[in-house]
Order: structure tokens, then sequence, then C-alpha cells
């Protein structure tokens, strides 16, 4: 094997990814703290939130919850997806609130 294909090698790339993974989804999970407090802020009804986008996200983390407890019975990734689902369903919640539909 070559140096080059043993840098590509699943045995050196998966705790890789797996690092990238918890970086930037840790990152990601902090961005939500100023969107969730700009909505919170909002008088107008939310109107500049598409809650058919946020919408979208909240069941995409949703279903990337039930992938990972079910089919890759990998807790690490069903906690990263349900802290992403957390995040987007306040931000939808909120939104919803502000115009009134819940």
């Amino acid at each position: 094997m070559t140096p080059s294909a043993d840098l590509l090698s699943s045995a050196t790339l998966m705790p890789i990814v797996s690092w990238l993974y918890l970086a930037t989804n840790s990152a990601r999970a902090l961005t939500y703290v100023p969107q969730i407090a700009a909505v919170w802020r909002c008088t107008d009804g939310a109107k500049a939130i598409s809650l058919l986008t946020w919408g979208s996200w909240v069941l995409a983390n949703l279903t990337g919850v039930m992938y990972g407890a079910l089919v890759v019975q990998d807790g690490f990734f069903a906690g990263i997806s349900a802290l992403n689902f957390v995040c987007c369903s306040a931000v939808a919640l909120i939104a919803a609130r502000r115009r009134g539909l819940v």
C-alpha cells in the first residue's frame, strides 16, 4: 500500500471525519443562538423566517435522530441530530408563536 493510499484508508479517515463532524456540528449548534435571539425579539410576526424551511430542517433532524438511534445505533450521531432538532424546533416554534399559529 502506498503512503497516499494509507492516508485514505478507513482506519485513518474515520477518526478524522468523526472529529470534523463533532467540530462542525458543535459550531453549528452555537450558530442557532443568534437566530433564536433574533426571532425571539421579532415584533412583526417573524415574517423573515420561513416556517417551511425551518420545519423541513426540524423533520430532517428528527429523521437523523431516528436513523442514528435505530438504524446505525450510534448514540453520538443521534445526540448531535437531537441537538440540531431541538435548536431548529426552537426557531420554528418561536416564529410560529410570533405569528399566532401556536
